[in-house]
């Protein structure tokens, strides 16, 4: 590699660091800024947002005012989404440990019933933030949309749990980098993962309408 390659590496890394960095920040402060329970939904679906904007190709925006718009944009929405995942998650994972406090065989299989939609809850929320911020949809449509592109591509979503466990080991490992990026470079890591999935279902044909900022308010 000669030196002018070699500073353009240097100088492109830097960029992405200070890009995850700044994200990773912006979701911190917005998050704590909504009392942290208000606040991760629209936070995390803001990140998306940009995420979905970066994959697209889309360069020159201005970070923090998208980040800002989009944010008190979907506020409502957005925390509506979280808490309904959060509480789901929360029954599901309460479910899988009081069943196995028990040895029966009605429990036994509570218990299997139980990991099963654990698993079908893992598929849906790999999709739902990618498919939230790229599609204008009904509600409940965005939950039966990520359900369908989760289970008609298992090999995509199992990819993306794969990804997903290996991100969550480094972070394990490497506590000192969770500030830094842990929340910005996943959630990016996520869309590029699922918008593998999207355009391949896209390119067959079957177009939904997409999300459009400029519309709601997002003048960017």
């Amino acid at each position: 590699m000669t030196g002018g390659r070699l500073f353009v590496f240097i100088y492109t890394l830097c960029q992405w660091i200070c890009y995850f960095f700044y994200l990773n920040v912006m979701w911190l402060f917005c998050s704590l800024l909504g009392g942290i329970i208000f606040g991760i939904g629209p936070s995390t679906v803001a990140v998306y947002a940009i995420a979905r904007k970066t994959k697209l190709g889309e360069e020159d925006f201005p970070l923090f005012r998208t980040f800002w718009n989009v944010y008190k944009a979907e506020f409502i929405k957005a925390n509506a989404l979280f808490l309904m995942l959060l509480a789901i998650g929360f029954v599901v994972y309460f479910n899988i440990n009081y069943f196995r406090l028990f040895d029966d065989m009605f429990h036994m299989g509570m218990q299997v019933f139980s990991t099963i939609i654990a698993l079908m809850f893992i598929f849906i929320a790999l999709y739902i933030f990618p498919v939230y911020v790229h599609y204008d949809l009904e509600f409940k449509k965005y939950i039966q949309y990520a359900s369908a592109l989760s289970i008609l591509h298992l090999g995509q979503t199992a990819l993306m749990i794969l990804s997903l466990c290996l991100y969550t080991t480094f972070f394990i490992s490497f506590p000192g980098f969770i500030p830094l990026f842990a929340v910005s470079f996943i959630i990016h890591l996520n869309v590029w993962l699922a918008f593998r999935t999207i355009e391949k279902v896209e390119s067959k044909g079957e177009q939904l309408k997409e999300v459009d900022y400029v519309k709601i308010g997002q003048q960017i």
